[in-house]
């Protein structure tokens, strides 16, 4: 039924987006260092236990905080991302777009997160006043989007986004949707020159190339342990950063907590 309905949906995402990832997801080392960062940042920032994962695709992210220890409940509305991340062996999975369970939910949920999905809403204010309508009055949100319009490029528009976000520009957004910022920090900070090096620079010279599912393997480093491997400990200082609550000055990602300060 869900899938009939799919222009009605507000989110911008390629039709073979979940399928192209799961292949790469376990060997990719950026899910992998991301996954990593955000666990410590839950444990960092005491979360409750029971936490919505809304958007999660094929559940790569679900499975790394379930396996911390966390009751996590996977919310997409893609039929094919419910089926994959049911094979990684996700115990709680609803298909559903946020507007209809934010409607079920109906302010009882004590924590959400969303990871990399908002850049994907074209509406991003009404998404985040969904998401307050989900949780319990002094619930909890964890958040990742893309960092810095400068490195908007080509492969943004391929990928369905609408805009990549600054820390300030979060902060001032989550204040308007009721929202208070309890921790902030960018991350991926050594991949900020090879992605503008690799995108925008060859765009200033006419030069575009498709996301292909090649390149999204080649850039992730799917395929390629040693290197995946090698990168992920080039960045490993940023997870002992994000675990004792540290800012990290840049990088391609933003990360966020904050909590309910009033329901709309």
């Amino acid at each position: 039924m869900i899938e009939e309905n799919r222009e009605k949906w507000l989110v911008s995402y390629p039709d073979d987006g979940n399928s192209v990832c799961f292949e790469m997801e376990d060997m990719s080392f950026w899910y992998q260092h991301r996954n990593g960062c955000l666990v410590e940042t839950m444990k960092a920032n005491d979360f409750p236990q029971d936490f919505l994962d809304i958007g999660g695709g094929n559940g790569i992210t679900a499975l790394a905080m379930q396996n911390a220890g966390y009751n996590v409940t996977l919310v997409e509305p893609y039929a094919t991302g419910i089926e994959n991340a049911r094979k990684r062996g996700i115990r709680s999975t609803i298909q559903s777009t946020l507007e209809e369970y934010a409607a079920q939910v109906n302010g009882t949920a004590p924590a959400a997160g969303f990871f990399d999905v908002m850049e994907h809403i074209e509406d991003d204010k009404a998404f985040l006043e969904n998401i307050n309508r989900l949780l319990t009055p002094d619930g909890r949100i964890m958040l990742t989007v893309p960092a810095f319009q400068s490195l908007w490029s080509e492969n943004d528009v391929q990928l369905g986004h609408f805009r990549r976000y600054t820390l300030p520009q979060l902060t001032v957004l989550l204040a308007k949707t009721g929202f208070k910022v309890t921790y902030a920090t960018y991350f991926f900070s050594l991949v900020w020159a090879p992605m503008w090096l690799a995108r925008v620079l060859p765009e200033k010279f006419g030069i575009k190339k498709d996301n292909t599912p090649d390149k999204k393997r080649n850039e992730h480093m799917a395929g390629r342990p040693t290197t995946a491997r090698l990168l992920r400990g080039l960045l490993s200082w940023e997870v002992n950063a994000i675990r004792k609550k540290k800012k990290i000055p840049f990088g391609t990602s933003c990360l966020i907590v904050a909590q309910k300060t009033r329901a709309l």
